[in-house]
């Protein structure tokens, strides 16, 4: 029985399934016929997109988004009928009244769908309840709540802040590039960082450095590893993966291409320059 100095959010991965992904106009729930018992249905699209409608409107579901429902509330979310890339998700059900009541909460302050963007500290608590989901670990109610709140906490800020000008979501994209260049990072997130899309973020970004955001990100990686392969003996495996590279074989052919020469020759010169 729940009590008022003692409410949890219970917690619910069915399946233990991290993300699903769709392509069938087949795919459609409708929130009002998923029975009585109210709970929170979280939604967060991972690449392509949606549709989820309700009593404020019919709204796409993008890339790093995410849209609430509270069942049993008038609503449905569908794979589009006219669209072809599928619709990659993870989702996630949160059960008892604190948290329909917290959700409701964020709901009416941000809307139905709401940015999530998958760099953010919020996608980062969002992915640890998922883990914990999968891991079956989710049988301390208050410790998933905690988790929960973090989540809601870290997320209600981001919704919070204001739409920066494109010059300071740009110089911030340019900041994030060059604290995170080590990681798998691409355009993509670049541009999901600065709030852009792709296509909109590699122009503006083209426009005001001279250099596509990719070139920028292999230029920012060449110059670690060009340091690495001067000043260590690391194995060209490790050099890669600290600096980015997604494999040995890349980055030696990048290399090539960039120095006229190998790692492993120009790491030779290097030392018969300097004995």
């Amino acid at each position: 029985m729940e009590t008022k100095s003692a409410r949890s959010i219970e917690l619910s991965v069915p399946y233990s399934h991290r993300r699903q992904s769709v392509s069938s106009s087949r795919y459609r729930w409708n929130c009002w016929d998923r029975g009585s018992n109210p709970f929170v249905i979280l939604q967060w699209t991972l690449s392509g997109e949606g549709i989820f409608e309700g009593k404020e409107g019919r709204f796409r579901v993008p890339t790093d988004h995410a849209f609430i429902a509270i069942v049993p509330e008038q609503s449905t979310y569908y794979y589009p009928l006219e669209h072809r890339e599928p619709w990659v998700f993870s989702w996630f059900n949160f059960y008892g009244s604190l948290a329909c009541d917290l959700f409701l909460k964020f709901k009416a302050e941000f809307g139905p769908v709401v940015p999530l963007a998958s760099r953010g500290a919020a996608a980062t608590c969002l992915r640890r309840l998922l883990i914990k989901g999968a891991r079956a670990e989710s049988s301390d109610r208050f410790q998933a709540s905690l988790q929960t709140y973090a989540f809601l906490l870290e997320w209600w800020r981001e919704a919070s802040q204001p739409l920066r000008r494109p010059e300071d979501r740009l110089a911030h994209a340019l900041r994030f590039s060059r604290e995170h260049f080590r990681e798998p990072l691409g355009v993509k997130e670049l541009a999901g960082e600065a709030g852009m899309s792709r296509e909109h973020f590699s122009r503006i970004f083209t426009d005001r450095t001279g250099e596509s955001p990719s070139a920028y990100l292999q230029r920012l990686r060449m110059q670690e590893a060009t340091l690495l392969v001067q000043d260590t003996d690391l194995p060209l495996r490790e050099i890669a993966m600290r600096s980015g590279f997604y494999s040995e074989r890349h980055l030696m052919r990048t290399f090539q291409r960039l120095h006229g020469l190998s790692p492993s020759q120009y790491r030779r010169r290097k030392t018969d320059r300097h004995p």
